[in-house]
């Protein structure tokens, strides 16, 4: 049975994840079931590539058979996601999680600069390094507890839970008396004059 949230925490499965064509595959699995031959046609790539990635996947217990179908003499297999939602977090001690968590901070940089911000970019880069740290810590710990009980929200949607989890994670770090310093140290260097 699909479960609505699965908190990855194995370093190696994370970045497995990122890996472009997977990303694909798991989006496009996002919303329904799919064969080798619809990912490939859609992505562009040989069926042999997709079904290496397919396995890996699988591997990974991120995606699983749904089901199968006959046509002709072929038996197709439709794959679906383990999980409506992936929670990952690239805050676990690994060193290339890392790197990449910062260096997707740094685009955030050159995006308020091009908004006409003027800033230090290494006193604001580990605020919000800081931040998403927090931030990735209290999502993790609040996926796990969704997990557990997830039998109590099968009535709820995927939309409704992923809020639920944004604001908890919100009321954890308003508890958090570092996250709100570096909230305020975030909204003075992020102010126009």
């Amino acid at each position: 049975m699909k479960k609505k949230v699965k908190l990855i925490t194995d370093p190696e499965v994370i970045k497995l994840m990122l890996e472009d064509t997977r990303r694909q595959i798991l989006r496009l699995l996002r919303n329904r079931e799919m064969t080798i031959s619809q990912l490939s046609e859609i992505l562009g790539k040989t069926p042999q590539t997709i079904y290496h990635h397919i396995e890996k996947l699988k591997e990974a217990g991120l995606v699983e058979v749904k089901r199968t179908e006959m046509k002709g003499n072929l038996v197709e297999k439709y794959y679906g996601r383990t999980a409506d939602v992936f929670y990952i977090n690239l805050y676990l001690g690994d060193e290339e999680l890392r790197y990449l968590a910062r260096s997707r901070l740094k685009t955030k940089l050159d995006v308020f600069k091009a908004l006409g911000y003027e800033f230090d970019e290494e006193e604001l880069l580990n605020i919000m390094d800081r931040l998403l740290e927090k931030e990735h810590s209290y999502t993790a710990k609040i996926s796990a507890e969704i997990e557990e009980k997830e039998e109590a929200l099968k009535e709820f949607s995927n939309e409704d839970i992923i809020h639920a989890i944004d604001w908890l994670t919100m009321a954890e770090l308003g508890r958090d008396e570092e996250a709100v310093e570096l909230l305020r140290k975030l909204g003075e260097i992020l102010k126009k004059e």
